[in-house]
């Protein structure tokens, strides 16, 4: 009986060990270490030498108590060698599965499931290795952060989700989608281009366009979140491989210099021309200046006449800032306050702008002019927690009347952060300054939000005033928003007015202020006081 189940032990020894050599073997094909080999060879080893010893057992035919230690010995020896084996094959599978995720995890964006950057950046690094043509197409969402401010992060969560998986569905097999961050997205299109060298660009851009027509008549309809229908659109630049860029980086830069472009003219889709590298490097050496220029005080304010349409008297200025050159051209704002506003100098510029302005109002004071100046407030300004310290420390000290001062904000800026633009608002109001939106009509803000704010008057935007002896749209909206503002107790100023006929109407109309180069074009500080001293009121 000894000896069955010392033959026996043996016997199942050697099976063990059998077992061991396959998954030694995919450990060592899954990693080539030496130590592995070696194992591997131990393990055929050992399967010969049990078996020479189950062999000299069986022609034995006599045991004793040593031989069945030994035979326990060589069962136990098996199976630790069985066990080891394969407790490291499943450790090394799980390890390689962790490793799959983590290496998925890194190229895919945890929110929407979407391929990421680096995703982007390896699978464009891939093509190009490959010389395989591509397009490279860039989008931005709009309205998105007003949503995200105005709802909450969740809403913003699941509108980019809603998002991902709509485009994703449009678009054809030959385009993959990511998300860059934020609100932001790309796609790769590897549509087959022509081989015509002298048509591949024009091809290129018309690529982007049928990829931009789709992205836009799939973002027409809107994304139902709970009990919310919201609306977003998009913004989109691209460019094109081989014949725009040569590399990953290349063309991603110029992919967000055409979506810049598209931005800035609030177009559909822009298709990367080398001409926006020239606008690039006329901003950088714009920025490059402007620090300089801050430090300088090398800025100006000019003015521009709100004439009261009751009497044709100058009822106050808007304040335009400008900055002139050595040669006496001046730099447009359009083209350096866009770029103050990338950076902390914004603030600064209006520091600077509301000292002019407090000692203009001193100059006005001095002719006997009765004026109300209105000072533009941008989106970083109503950000910035120094604003309103700033405001008092310039203007605490002045001995003029508070409705001397009017601030401009727009649609667009109030939009920003909804919730710190109120307090600041707020915060302003109660030093006894005022308020007025600029640019009405143009941007996305709530009837709800005109009435919680600390308003005294609205700027109807020069693009609805211009045509309203034309449209009778136009008209229809500059009536109603006369009705709205003398409801809400604010007063009315109509921008852009061009001509007599058009100033007429306004005031049949019941508006209240008018400003344009019909009145009157920005003028410097001597001129425009010369200029309201010949429009005072009457009672003057």
């Amino acid at each position: 009986m000894l000896y069955l189940f010392s033959v026996l032990m043996i016997a199942c020894g050697c099976v063990f060990l059998l077992i061991s050599v396959r998954p030694v073997n995919h450990i060592y094909k899954t990693d080539s270490n030496l130590g592995w080999l070696v194992l591997r060879s131990l393990v055929v080893f050992f399967v010969f030498g049990y078996f020479g010893v189950f062999y000299y057992f069986v022609q034995k035919m006599t045991i004793n108590t040593a031989d069945v230690i030994v035979s326990a010995i060589m069962m136990a020896g098996g199976f630790f060698v069985f066990l080891v084996t394969r407790l490291s094959l499943k450790s090394m599978v799980k390890l390689n599965q962790l490793a799959a995720q983590e290496r998925s995890n890194l190229l895919h964006d945890p929110l929407t499931g979407l391929a990421n950057r680096a995703y982007l950046m390896q699978d464009m690094q891939a093509l190009i290795a490959n010389e395989e043509q591509f397009d490279l197409l860039i989008l931005d969402l709009n309205q998105f952060k007003q949503i995200n401010d105005a709802l909450g992060h969740y809403f913003g969560d699941v509108l980019l989700c809603q998002v991902g998986l709509k485009i994703g569905q449009t678009l054809p097999n030959t385009c993959t989608l990511y998300r860059l961050g934020g609100d932001e997205f790309a796609i790769v299109s590897t549509a087959m281009v022509s081989e015509n060298t002298s048509q591949k660009e024009n091809e290129s851009a018309n690529r982007i366009d049928d990829i931009a027509r789709l992205i836009h008549s799939t973002m027409d309809e809107n994304f139902e979140i709970e009990s919310y229908e919201l609306s977003v659109s998009a913004c989109i630049g691209g460019t094109g491989f081989p014949e725009l860029g040569r590399s990953a980086e290349i063309l991603l830069g110029q992919a967000n210099l055409a979506l810049y472009e598209c931005k800035k003219n609030t177009s559909s889709f822009s298709h990367y021309s080398s001409a926006f590298e020239t606008g690039a490097a006329d901003n950088l050496s714009i920025a490059t200046r402007l620090k300089q220029a801050v430090a300088l005080e090398e800025f100006e304010l000019w003015y521009q006449p709100i004439i009261d349409l009751s009497d044709g008297s100058v009822n106050g200025a808007e304040a335009l800032i400008r900055w002139p050159q050595l040669d006496g051209s001046y730099i447009a704002p359009d083209k350096f306050i866009k770029i103050a506003e990338q950076s902390l100098l914004i603030t600064q510029i209006t520091q600077r702008v509301m000292n002019i302005v407090k000692e203009d109002i001193q100059l006005f004071n001095q002719s006997k002019l009765s004026l109300c100046v209105h000072l533009n407030l941008s989106v970083k300004d109503l950000q910035s927690p120094h604003l309103v310290d700033n405001i008092n420390s310039i203007f605490s000290q002045c001995d003029w009347s508070k409705h001397a001062l009017m601030l401009e904000v727009t649609e667009s800026a109030m939009m920003t952060d909804v919730a710190r633009v109120k307090i600041t608002m707020a915060q302003i109001a109660n030093t006894g300054l005022a308020f007025s939106i600029d640019d009405f009509g143009t941007g996305y803000s709530s009837l709800a939000l005109l009435r919680d704010l600390p308003v005294n008057q609205i700027k109807i935007d020069r693009s609805f005033v211009s045509n309203i002896l034309k449209s009778e749209d136009d008209l229809a909206i500059v009536k109603s928003t006369i009705y709205l503002a003398k409801h809400l107790g604010c007063n009315i100023v109509a921008e852009g007015v061009e001509d007599a006929q058009t100033g007429q109407l306004l005031k049949s109309l019941g508006c209240d202020h008018a400003q344009g180069y019909y009145y009157s074009k920005p003028l410097k500080i001597e001129s425009f006081i010369q200029f309201a001293e010949s429009h005072r009121p009457i009672t003057q």
